[in-house]
């Protein structure tokens, strides 16, 4: 009989004789599922009827199978034939059925019914019934004796069909004879509701068979797959055929299982060979039932074409940086190559430490930026390259464009330590401002817990830098951390040498870059910064000696020639000498670069203009800004010469070369001021000379210029409260100067051409106002003849005028005569007490007059109203050295500190170190 799993579905065959009355347990050989089988209830009459024959060798009949939907109705005759031809005729004993050789015993004490088997039925003309069936040929010659056949097997011999057997063209169910419509109830053979009871009656006698288990009644079907086909498809049929019952005339024998063996295709005739050749047959009409029940009842979806994954879009450039590439793509037309190699280019000239070095680095980083424009690597090298070459020269709009783009890089690519490091010392490119060291500061201790131990060193080395202005301790102490992590990190002994001279240790700094062009002699900006210092302590001689020396050693470095030329027109004075050496050095322009041409030219023209050859100065400059457009200092140098004739049209083509591009902002401020003078719009003059005097309150020409724009504008009572806080500002100096530079101006020359514009104020000849503030013109624009006359009269007029007394004072010190001098501010301190200028005079006239006590005290009263006199304040400590060298020390630290361009400390606190 034929079993369908409960669990899996698939359908075996499984022999009569095997299932006792009470049923025998099962395995699926597929999903191991057991489960209880009993004997088809058609079959049941039939088994008790052959009941008395048992005990006689009479041949025991076996129920006929109904047709099977599966196989198109002819699954009886094939099973006949598959009984039929397991034996050989004539023998004895049948051979036992190969589909159960190797299943487990029967019951015991119940010997196995012998397996009938029965001949084919023929159509008329000796033809199999089954056309499936034809290549079988003619049955054996010695047929069995025929058996009393049984009802269902009358039946289906005689082709009529039973009274519950459905209407041609259908198929029923083989229990209740119900028409199936479904597929899957065809491929099994039987309705819905006859599974389900069976379903029940099998469990129910599992329950009762499992509280008493019987190890021989249970019996595991053999996989189908076990069979060797001989490549034909191993895949379990959805439905097997169900062995049929018949009689034999052979005497039944004992059942005696045997192990299963592997079937062989036969190519001659046989009964294995058409064994075989029908269980490939059941085999692929199994296959074809489990096809379409796949694809009738679970309807699978058909897939439809892959479509390509689309990796994500990358991100937007942010706007910071697609706003700078369209100009530098103007500067580099013909560009190729990649990115990775301007990059490491960039990073070779960065570890040089040179000027030059860091500005050749920011045009590989900007290429490299061109060629891959989500690059991050390449805006960090970029802003590192301008920070550290431009340094405090840097001018507002590079700076502004910088930070832009740092910003924006930390923005797309996170906080990375080189972010974090480049971003830092951009801020320290405004080292007086307060918020920008402290943001310098928070961002390199972020950097410290990150990257390597060279990112680490730099970022001590950024701490050590941002704590100069307020702790030296803790200055070195990064510094020394630095080179810890560092030893190689060239720039910090640089840097060491910057905190030694902030601190006043002018020979500890020597001392330090010394050492810094020992292991490099060719560090250009130790070389600069130790010829500077020199300079500003006085020893001009030695920082000529220190040029000459390197110059002797590479005689073709043009920069070395210019810094010499440089130092004998704005040091010495001797601008026709320094012309002379430019113009020399130009004769072998062709070996330098452009860039360095240009500034030859630029120091050119400023030696001309100082010399009164400002037509040769013009035309300098003008060859300078050929070479190279937007260099700031060559426009300078146009636009002061063109201010000194008096085009003011001329002059304002040349301003925008040097707005925001100059390392002094207040001077800038000045400037344009004295442009919108020359243009006669005072009222805007006066705004940008008060915003310079804000921004750098050392520039007492911003306030006279002030006075005078206010002047002009007819606002006289404020023109002389801007002339009476310029008279209480320090008159021994008119502006902050460096000490060399490339942008250039003579001493004064912010008031050059406004001689006279103040007289203009006067109410009267008795009015000594305008005499009074036109006479501190002519003293800071070096007029001192025109200057004592104007302040004669002011005293002749008004002998109770403390500062024009004051003044006098200052130019009789100036001239050498110290008698007149202490006249004159003995004068002024008995006609003002409160005011600072005539204490300060009084106190420099007595310490002349080797009276060091009195000038002391008066120098003291000078500084209680005046802090800021810069003057007083050095020459206290100089007057405090013999009996107090700590304290003077220490007041010529503070005023170097709160001034570092004010070079009469610095030359004062040097010579008190070399003297100690």
């Amino acid at each position: 009989m034929r079993i369908v799993c409960q669990k899996c579905a698939a359908a075996y065959a499984i022999d009569d004789r095997l299932i006792s009355p009470k049923g025998v347990r099962a395995q699926c050989p597929r999903c191991r599922h057991l489960q209880l089988v009993k004997r088809d209830s058609a079959s049941a009459p039939e088994a008790a009827a052959s009941a008395p024959q048992a005990a006689q060798p009479a041949p025991t009949p076996r129920p006929a199978p109904s047709a099977s939907p599966a196989a198109g109705g002819n699954s009886a005759v094939a099973m006949d034939v598959l009984n039929e031809f397991s034996a050989p005729p004539g023998s004895e004993e049948p051979a036992p059925d190969p589909l159960f050789d190797g299943l487990v015993p029967p019951p015991a004490g119940r010997p196995a019914a012998p397996a009938p088997s029965r001949p084919a039925p023929q159509a008329p003309g000796g033809k199999s019934a089954d056309p499936l069936l034809e290549f079988l040929g003619p049955p054996p010659e010695a047929p069995p004796p025929p058996v009393a056949p049984s009802p269902r097997r009358s039946a289906g011999q005689a082709g009529a069909a039973p009274q519950n057997a459905p209407a041609p063209g259908t198929v029923g169910c083989r229990e209740c004879g119900k028409p199936l419509a479904d597929p899957f109830d065809q491929a099994i053979g039987t309705c819905e509701e006859c599974r389900q009871k069976g379903d029940r009656a099998a469990s129910a006698a599992t329950a009762v068979t499992s509280s008493v288990p019987a190890p021989d009644s249970s019996i595991d079907l053999p996989p189908l797959e076990s069979i060797d086909v001989s490549g034909v498809s191993s895949q379990a049929p959805a439905l097997a055929l169900e062995p049929r019952s018949g009689v034999r005339s052979s005497p039944p024998r004992p059942y005696v299982p045997q192990p299963m063996q592997p079937m062989q295709m036969r190519t001659s005739g046989g009964s294995g060979g058409v064994v075989k050749v029908l269980l490939v047959l059941l085999l692929v009409v199994g296959a074809g039932g489990g096809a379409g029940y796949y694809f009738m009842v679970m309807k699978p979806k058909v897939a439809g074409p892959v479509q390509p994954v689309k990796p994500p879009e990358p991100p937007p450039i942010p706007e910071a940086i697609r706003a700078v590439l369209p100009r530098w793509e103007l500067r580099y037309m013909d560009l190729s190559g990649s990115s990775i190699e301007r990059l490491e280019e960039g990073t070779k000239l960065l570890a040089k430490d040179q000027r030059s070095a860091y500005a050749e680095a920011e045009e590989f980083f900007q290429q490299a930026l061109l060629l891959d424009q989500r690059s991050d690597a390449a805006i960090a090298g970029y802003v590192q390259a301008v920070a550290l070459g431009r340094g405090t020269s840097i001018d507002k709009a590079t700076f502004d464009e910088a930070l832009s783009l740092i910003e924006a890089s930390e923005e797309r690519a996170g906080r990375t330590a080189q972010l974090l490091l480049a971003h830092a010392n951009l801020l320290l490119c405004h080292p007086g401002q307060q918020p920008a060291v402290e943001q310098a500061k928070q961002l390199a201790e972020e950097a410290l817990g990150k990257g390597t131990d060279l990112q680490k060193a730099e970022a001590h080395l950024v701490l050590g830098r941002a704590y100069l202005q307020t702790s030296m301790g803790l200055a070195n102490q990064h510094f020394s951390d630095a080179l810890v992590l560092s030893p190689n990190l060239q720039r910090v002994e640089y840097h060491r040498a910057l905190a030694n001279e902030a601190a006043g240790s002018y020979a500890l700094a020597l001392e330090a870059l010394r050492k810094r062009l020992e292991k490099d002699p060719e560090h250009w900006d130790s070389l600069a910064t130790m010829a500077r210092i020199y300079l500003e302590v006085g020893e001009v001689d030695e920082a000529r000696k220190l040029y000459e020396a390197r110059a002797k050693a590479t005689p073709n470095d043009s920069r070395l020639l210019m810094a010499l030329a440089v130092l004998r027109y704005q040091v010495e004075g001797n601008a026709a000498a320094a012309a002379r050496d430019l113009r020399a050095l130009l004769k072998n322009r062709q070996r330098y670069p452009e860039r360095e041409v240009a500034d030859v030219l630029v120091h050119l023209a400023a030696a001309e203009r100082l010399a009164g050859n400002v037509d040769a100065g013009v035309k300098a400059a003008e060859e300078s800004v050929g070479l190279v457009k937007d260099l700031p200092a060559a426009h300078l140098q146009l636009f002061l010469a063109a201010l000194g004739r008096g085009d003011a049209a001329k002059a304002a083509a040349h301003l925008p070369g040097i707005h925001g591009k100059i390392e002094d902002t207040a001077l800038e401020k000045v400037l344009e001021g004295r442009l919108r003078l020359a243009e006669k719009k005072p009222a805007v003059a006066l705004e940008l000379f008060q915003d310079a005097f804000k921004l750098d309150s050392r520039r007492e020409d911003a306030l006279l210029l002030a006075g005078i724009a206010a002047a002009q504008a007819g606002r006289r009572d404020d023109a002389f409260r801007l002339f009476f806080q310029a008279l209480q500002s320090d008159p021994l100096r008119l502006a902050p100067r460096p000490v060399t530079t490339e942008f250039f101006l003579r001493p004064g020359e912010t008031l050059a051409g406004l001689e006279g514009s103040i007289l203009g104020l006067a109410s009267g000849k008795d009015d000594v106002a305008a005499s009074l503030y036109e006479g501190l013109l002519l003293f800071h624009l070096g007029d001192r003849a025109g200057a004592e006359r104007l302040f004669k009269e002011v005293v002749e007029l008004d002998p109770n005028n403390s500062s024009g007394a004051a003044y006098l004072a200052l130019l009789s010190l100036q001239k050498g005569d110290g008698s007149k001098a202490r006249s004159f501010a003995a004068r002024a301190v008995a006609t003002g007490r409160q005011n600072p200028i005539a204490h300060m005079a009084n106190g420099f006239a007595l310490a002349e007059g080797k009276q060091v006590e009195p000038a002391k005290r008066s120098l003291r009263d000078a500084l209680a109203q005046a802090p800021g006199l810069l003057s007083a304040e050095v020459k206290l400590a100089e007057l405090e050295l013999a009996s107090n060298r700590e304290a003077a020390r220490e007041r010529l630290v503070k005023a170097a500190g709160r001034d570092p361009s004010y070079l009469p400390a610095k030359r004062l606190l040097f010579t008190t170190d070399q003297r100690g």
